[in-house]
């Protein structure tokens, strides 16, 4: 699993369907790992609570990839801190609000720089990720503002 998906190295894969059309990847972050808070630095193991994020990733044997991915929301134990809790950032896959893999929106923004619009959703969907002709655009945008 780590040559075929290197970004899933840095979690627990628990279990993967396959479908058809859907290739589902079940993970969570590990719970023994200590992350360092984004404000102070502060490392800290003490847990919170956990969620799911649903995230697209790039295509695999002709199947569309979402991975399930439950992460850690943290106290930062630094009492001088400014944020009370945060969430663990898994190297490879997406930064907060994200939910695509760093990998999956490089070929986004790719395609939206080359065809934008219409013709960069249909030439998606052929490659196994439906988008909307505006989210296309808004890619496009995004990358020059």
């Amino acid at each position: 699993m780590g040559d075929l998906l290197p970004q899933l190295a840095a979690v627990q894969v628990e279990r993967v369907e396959a479908s058809e059309d859907l290739l589902r990847i079940t993970a969570r972050t590990r719970d023994d790992a200590a992350v360092a808070c984004p404000a102070c630095g502060q490392p800290s193991n003490w847990a919170h609570s956990r969620y799911e994020r649903h995230v697209a990733d790039e295509a695999v044997g002709g199947r569309a990839v979402v991975i399930d991915l439950s992460v850690r929301r943290l106290y930062c134990e630094n009492p001088g801190c400014e944020k009370a809790t945060f969430v663990e950032q898994v190297p490879g896959l997406p930064r907060r609000y994200q939910r695509r893999t760093p990998a999956l929106q490089a070929v986004v923004n790719a395609v939206a720089v080359a065809l934008a619009g219409s013709a960069g959703a249909r030439l998606l969907s052929v490659l196994h990720h439906v988008l909307a002709w505006a989210s296309v655009l808004n890619c496009l945008m995004a990358r020059f503002m």
